[in-house]
């Protein structure tokens, strides 16, 4: 849901992107193409279809009805608009592409979004991923979930039919982990299984294992499956409202996107993926000792290992989303201050 903070409060949001680790070292990044920012106005989700190479599926949040759109990274065009049929569609946050207990394609669509942490439950919908694209009008399984301690989520998160929730909270928000399988026929419980860092706005499982988290200025990347082992962090190119993010198929990079913003941006990650397990040992894998061939980032060597000036920078990294969230309320306090001052000024001036 758009959330409106003023002229004020907007413009000291903007300078704090400059005292934020995104504005000392960016990764190089590319613009990928430009999408048709009238019917995205509010886009909060982006997952790569694993049925057509090259297209990744994007939706709207509040307000932008049961649709979702299949863009084409190579011009941005959309491809394909699917209706989904019977849904309400009250606060659609996430999406990300999985599959059924049957093992089919599907994209897992989150009407999770709670900013007043009110709604008693959250919709999660199972929606078949089309095999043409081509305009559409579907039907998907629709499931309701109670999460432990009510909290604003924009990020879900898919390993075939596992799926993982986590808030959006000012200091810090949940992790959850949903039932597997869910049932349509009665309600799910989510429990709460980890915590992640401030004002998560999205999160993706990356192909060959692992996942990222993203917040307005960074992301951060995991081993393993939520709540797994932080690996590394990198900042994030400035966005308007970063809310949306996908991983690339070959796992090198990930795909953003945000409110207010046209552009579809492809930004490189050179933490590598861990290597594939063939042992039937559960324990976790290691990290590909061999760095793949792709684009440098900044801040970090083509091996991976952090440069000397963003090993500096790394207890300023750390600080992450506080520094905005700080930054935020100085901004909220200015502006009842100056309302304030402005309230008594012109009831003087009536005396």
């Amino acid at each position: 849901m758009r959330v409106v903070v003023g002229a004020g409060g907007a413009a000291l949001l903007s300078a704090s992107a400059l005292l934020t680790p995104a504005a000392i070292a960016r990764a190089e990044v590319t613009e990928l193409c430009r999408f048709d920012g009238d019917r995205l106005a509010e886009i909060s989700g982006l997952a790569y279809s694993t049925v057509h190479e090259g297209i990744v599926w994007a939706h709207n949040d509040s307000g932008g009805g049961a649709r979702l759109y299949a863009i084409d990274t190579d011009n941005c065009d959309i491809r394909a608009v699917v209706r989904v049929r019977g849904i309400e569609a009250r606060d659609p946050e996430a999406i990300a592409a999985g599959t059924s207990t049957a093992g089919a394609p599907v994209l897992w669509w989150g009407d999770v979004g709670d900013n007043t942490s009110q709604r008693r439950f959250v919709e999660i919908h199972e929606v078949p991923e089309p095999a043409d694209l081509r305009n559409a009008t579907v039907t998907a399984t629709s499931y309701r979930v109670r999460l432990e301690d009510r909290q604003d989520a924009e990020a879900l998160l898919a390993d075939g039919d596992r799926l993982w929730l986590i808030g959006k909270g000012l200091l810090g928000g949940h992790v959850w982990q949903l039932p597997s399988p869910l049932r349509a026929d009665r309600p799910a419980r989510a429990r709460i299984v980890g915590t992640e860092e401030a004002l998560v706005t999205d999160a993706a499982m990356r192909p060959g294992g692992g996942y990222a988290v993203r917040d307005y200025s960074e992301v951060r990347i995991y081993a393993g499956t939520p709540p797994g082992v932080l690996e590394s962090r990198m900042p994030l190119p400035e966005q308007v409202q970063g809310e949306a993010m996908t991983w690339t198929p070959d796992g090198t990079a990930l795909v953003i996107a945000s409110e207010g913003d046209d552009r579809l941006i492809r930004v490189p990650v050179t933490t590598p993926a861990p290597a594939p397990d063939t042992t039937p040992s559960p324990a976790a894998t290691s990290p590909s000792a061999t760095a793949s061939s792709q684009e440098p980032v900044a801040g970090v060597s083509p091996a991976g290992t952090p440069t000397p000036v963003a090993a500096a920078l790394a207890p300023v990294d750390r600080v992450g989303s506080l520094a905005v969230l700080a930054l935020a309320v100085g901004a909220a306090v200015f502006i009842v201050s100056a309302a304030a001052v402005a309230v008594v000024a012109r009831l003087r001036s009536r005396h």
